[in-house]
């Protein structure tokens, strides 16, 4: 049905060292206007795959052919596609203004994204919650050097997956709420189901408070916040 052929590969190929520069390559492809919309809009369900592979790898030692995954990605975003195409006599979709918890046997990461263009600097957060409420734990770093706001976006996004990975969580729903990232990620949302993600990406340009960290639970200053989201 599909071929690997379909999606292009980096001049040297991809990375065997770097999870962040093989999903940079995909992200591009996805942003490539010259490609088939079929193969630009099944991007993140072959991330998706390739999380999902890896991880069967690591836990199970069970291996799934890159041909499969790949056509199982191809398989399911066309079946997403056509199940969430807008209908003419549908009902429009109240916004939801509020945090949502994810469903049961899964983990939300909310990430968020400052950029300063005189600076070119950028602030990046992610926030870990699961059906609970509970926040699991948060993290922020800044980057320097970023050319655009849409990069900003994109680096944090990539930067949470990476982190994901590194920690070995799994069955994860990544929410972002920039414009940027809305064909990237599957799970987009309005600002104000973003507030704390953005507000600790925000504290890096804002504040000057560029040391990276990671930490469990929620930061002591955004407690209020945080509680009140998980009240609904």
């Amino acid at each position: 049905m599909w071929e690997l052929a379909n999606i292009p590969i980096p001049p040297a190929g991809f990375s065997a060292n770097s999870v962040f520069l093989n999903i940079y390559h995909l992200v591009g492809v996805m942003n490539n206007s010259k490609l088939e919309m079929s193969i630009r809009r099944a991007v993140p369900w072959v991330l998706w795959q390739i999380w999902k592979a890896r991880n069967s790898l690591a836990f199970k030692n069970t291996s799934l052919s890159p041909r499969q995954a790949v056509r199982t990605a191809f398989e399911e975003a066309e079946l997403w596609f056509l199940a969430n195409s807008p209908q003419r006599d549908s009902e429009p979709t109240p916004t939801v203004k509020t945090w949502i918890k994810p469903p049961i046997g899964t983990f939300k990461c909310n990430v968020g994204s400052s950029w300063v263009c005189d600076q070119r600097n950028c602030g990046a957060a992610w926030i870990l919650r699961d059906p609970q409420e509970r926040t699991v734990a948060h993290s922020r770093r800044s980057y320097s050097t970023i050319n655009s706001g849409k990069e900003a976006h994109i680096t944090a996004l990539l930067w949470a997956v990476e982190s994901m990975h590194n920690m070995r969580q799994n069955n994860i729903i990544f929410e972002t709420s920039t414009e940027d990232t809305r064909e990237i990620i599957l799970d987009h949302a309005a600002d104000e189901r973003n507030v704390a993600a953005n507000m600790i990406a925000g504290s890096v340009t804002t504040g000057h408070r560029y040391q990276s960290y990671i930490a469990s639970q929620g930061p002591a200053w955004l407690h209020s916040l945080l509680s009140r989201e998980a009240r609904g």
